[in-house]
């Protein structure tokens, strides 16, 4: 049941975007999901409005992306991707290597037939 470890700066971004894709395009009205961890529970709703009680400026703004979250700028590995014309395309960026085979690995392990590689970034 172990879901891993922390999470990278990656999947933190990764993370953003996949919740304010769901609250563009998925959230109706509300969602309220449990989570058991190994702490215990946690409980989290997902509201197009505030709950009674609850002042605006008690939610920290998550997208669009805040600075201290925003890829910033050149990092040291890149990941590509090369489709079946041959057309090449960047995938991500990364401070490690080790951040950037992973998530070349996870791509792979979708089964597309593109081809993805890691390399120094330019």
């Amino acid at each position: 049941m172990d879901p891993g470890g922390p999470l990278s700066d990656l999947e933190i971004r990764e993370l953003t975007r996949l919740l304010a894709r769901f609250a563009s395009h998925d959230l109706d009205q509300w969602e309220n999901w449990r989570i058991d961890t190994s702490y215990g529970p946690v409980f989290m709703s997902v509201s197009r409005k505030l709950l009674p009680g609850w002042p605006e400026d008690a939610f920290t703004t998550i997208w669009p992306m805040p600075g201290h979250l925003a890829e910033d700028g050149p990092r040291g590995w890149t990941v590509w991707r090369q489709d079946d014309n041959g057309n090449r395309y960047e995938v991500s960026r990364h401070d490690t290597r080790a951040e950037a085979d992973a998530t070349a690995a996870v791509m792979v392990a979708r089964g597309h037939k593109q081809t993805y590689w890691v390399a120094r970034s330019a």
